[in-house]
């Protein structure tokens, strides 16, 4: 009550701590010292406390006092060990890494429990002493296991933020692995969010000299803390390790599934890798390998092994795990990386004809070689649809090979064979056994280590109920569920029939029929396609190019814009052959425009990536960045310094120069306003850039309410969506007030 009453009524914590005479009498500097650990026990409290110290705390210190003396005696007794923990394929479920972590194994005090030093070694700055024990340990058991003929996988190490801070750690590990002789294939460096911490462009420079030695840098932890996602855009990691807390959620709260979900295709996207940990469950390791998580690790597969029992396993001597082989990590790597639920849903309903949709087109990832058909993969869908429509005892890795030509049918089959002799995708057509007709697509995906045998994707895209059926229209219809338009045409007489869907499922109804369809579709082109689009389609689009084409590849393909509502619309125009029939051909349009505008946003994004990336090497200690065009005055802030966000002014809008006059009172130095305004204006800036100059102003901002000199510069670019204008503010110690 007092403490608030000297600070002027606000809240004036005091904490106090206490050491006892019952403790024992010590020196009044360690009773001072312990005092002040008792202080500090719940320094997160914002009220008045006082805490005696007791044994607890006692115990804590001497444990700390017992690490801190004995580390080197450990280290050089081999009192630290590594243990082992696999991380298997998710496709063939084989190890195919190990994780190294550090136990220690005292001869007083028996196993002591990560947490029981890791943190005290940390806080003291001794980490790195362990850290480089284990690899010295990694590497002589390499050494070790190739001397003997057995297969070695690459382990994984956890480095701490002291480390790098500590010593020069990419130094260190690189020379220890170019003295024992082993490929730095083999060792991994793993870095949680934690240890990049505020350091961020040192902890960048150290995890690129990482990559550019040749190890791989994986990121451990994803999503335990709020700045993974902005690492991601910064950093470019080998693979990233998803934490095992959306395992722990997998069962209790099912939005955790379609965050995986998306987070999975997000690093599709990017190119990267993935490994969850945590999985406990044959269910939690079937739902990550369906949605393309490429590597598994946890419970469910083994626990931290000593070394003994995890060289059984290398050595074929232990029940469960395969070690994968070297040839085989590509192969898998590929096939793991298939999303199995990345299509759009279809029909369902209950209706009578219910049974023939699923949620999502059934999906899988076979194998196929020597008559012999297997799922690698597959999604539920497929599993559903499998289990619905033939009579087969399915599990993890199916092997149809005994049943293919009855029960699957020979479509897929055969549609695999025609695909592995051309390379192209190939369409199904195949009776079901309730006289329902099956439409699917078979895709190579690439050739395995084994020789005669390739993987595939095999996908289900329709299931026609037999009254439902049509001629030529169910094979168009097996195309794509979403072809906006379809033609069927005749080639001799270039008669053709326009198809249409009636909205109500996968049937087709004829809209209209025609003659000369080369001629008709010539002359829409000056009326639907996109101006500039026009010449390029008039040139490709006569009947002797397509024929010639369907006669070379089997497929003419090609994307252009069709004006929709009075907008560019990108679709893709597909022509096929009839079946057995070499006088009709299917033509599909379908609209594309959503994947197109996709691409061309990743495709800016990296060409921006590596503009920015080249302004802000160029521009040096910079403290914003903004791209405006310069014909609507759009803008977005591109990065900025935390100072500089700190004054609040816009991120985006509608028009910068506008903008920035009008916030220029708050942030700028009252004695330089005048002279900003009087030169900082949209005719100005346009008129020094626009021929490829640079228009420079100085003055002074006021950065956390002192006066920093900064030169802002801007100049044109051109990018795929024509001229923007780079503006940047850089902090700069030789700019003169003008």
């Amino acid at each position: 009550r007092k403490a608030k009453k000297i600070n002027g009524g606000k809240n004036l914590p005091v904490r106090v701590g206490i050491y006892p005479d019952s403790m024992g009498l010590v020196e009044t500097s360690l009773a001072c010292d312990r005092a002040k650990i008792a202080g500090a026990a719940k320094r997160d409290d914002n009220d008045s406390y006082y805490v005696y110290y007791d044994n607890k705390m006692l115990s804590r210190e001497l444990n700390r006092q017992y690490i801190v003396d004995n580390i080197d005696r450990a280290i050089s007794e081999n009192w630290i060990k590594a243990f082992y923990q696999p991380i298997v394929r998710a496709t063939n479920r084989k190890t195919c890494d190990e994780e190294a972590l550090a136990r220690w194994i005292d001869p007083e005090k028996g196993m002591l429990s990560p947490a029981d030093f890791i943190p005290i070694l940390e806080d003291t700055r001794l980490i790195y002493k362990v850290d480089l024990h284990i690899v010295d340990i990694i590497l002589e058991r390499m050494k070790n296991q190739a001397n003997k003929g057995l297969q070695v996988v690459p382990i994984s190490v956890n480095l701490s933020r002291t480390d790098f801070e500590t010593c020069d750690i990419v130094a260190e590990i690189n020379n220890r692995v170019e003295a024992a002789g082993i490929s730095k294939d083999f060792i991994t460096i793993e870095i949680t969010e934690s240890v990049i911490g505020e350091n961020f462009d040192f902890m960048k420079e150290q995890i690129e000299r990482f990559q550019k030695l040749g190890f791989a840098v994986w990121m451990d932890d994803f999503g335990s803390g709020y700045s993974s996602l902005d690492l991601l855009q910064e950093m470019q990691f080998d693979l990233i390790k998803f934490d095992m807390r959306f395992m722990r959620q997998f069962d209790n709260n099912p939005r955790s599934r379609v965050v995986l979900t998306e987070l999975m295709r997000m690093a599709q996207s990017l190119g990267i890798e993935t490994v969850c940990e945590g999985v406990e469950t044959l269910e939690q390791a079937d739902f990550l390998s369906e949605i393309g998580c490429t590597r598994l690790q946890g419970y469910y597969f083994g626990k931290p092994m000593p070394l003994g029992e995890i060289m059984e396993m290398h050595a074929g001597k232990a029940d469960g795990l395969e070690v994968e082989k070297t040839d085989e990590a590509d192969y898998y790597g590929l096939l793991g990386a298939v999303n199995l639920y990345d299509l759009s849903s279809v029909s369902s309903g209950d209706t009578e004809t219910s049974k023939y949709y699923f949620d999502t087109l059934p999906m899988a990832v076979v194998e196929y070689g020597g008559g012999i058909l297997k799922v690698i993969r597959c999604n539920r869908s497929y599993r559903e649809f499998v289990n619905r429509f033939f009579v087969i005892n399915e599990d993890r890795f199916t092997d149809f090979s005994g049943s293919a030509d009855k029960d699957l049918g020979s479509g897929i089959i055969s549609a695999i064979e025609c695909c592995h002799e051309d390379g192209n995708r190939t369409f199904i057509t195949d009776k079901l056994s309730d006289g329902a007709t099956l439409h699917g697509m078979v895709k190579k995906i690439t050739d395995s280590p084994v020789p005669g045998v390739s993987a595939y994707t095999v996908i289900v895209l329709d299931i026609t109920p037999e009254r439902d059926q049509l001629t030529y229209s169910n094979v168009a219809q097996s195309l794509s569920a979403d072809y906006e338009y379809l033609y069927y045409v005749d080639t001799e007489t270039d008669q053709f029939v326009e198809y249409s869907h009636d909205g109500s499922g996968p049937a087709l109804s004829a809209e209209r029929r025609g003659v000369d369809f080369f001629t008709q579709a010539r002359k829409d082109i000056g009326v639907f396609i996109y101006e500039p689009d026009r010449a390029a389609f008039l040139e490709i689009l006569t009947k002797e190019n397509i024929m010639k084409t369907l006669d070379e590849q089997g497929v003419f393909v090609h994307t252009y814009r069709l004006m929709k509502d009075g907008d560019p619309t990108f679709v893709n125009m597909k022509i096929v052959r009839m079946n057995n029939d070499d006088r009709h051909i299917i033509i599909g349009v379908n609209n594309v425009d959503s994947q197109m505008r996709a691409q061309e946003t990743i495709e800016r994004l990296k060409e921006e990536q590596i503009t920015y990336s080249r302004i802000s090497a160029l521009m040096g200690n910079f403290i914003a960045i903004y791209t405006v065009d310069p014909n609507t005055g759009n803008y977005m802030q591109y990065s900025a310094s935390e100072d500089y966000s700190e004054m609040g002014t816009s991120r985006a809008g509608v028009d910068f120069f506008a903008d920035s006059a009008g916030e220029v009172g708050n942030v700028i130095h009252p004695d330089d306003l005048d002279y900003f305004l009087s030169v900082f204006s949209k005719e100005q800036i346009l008129e020094r850039t626009r021929n490829g100059g640079i228009y420079k102003i100085n003055y002074r901002l006021m950065l956390g309410n002192e006066p920093v000199r900064v030169s802002l510069r801007a100049g044109m670019v051109t990018e795929q969506d024509g001229p923007q204008l780079i503006v940047g503010v850089n902090r700069s110690s030789d700019a003169v007030d003008s």
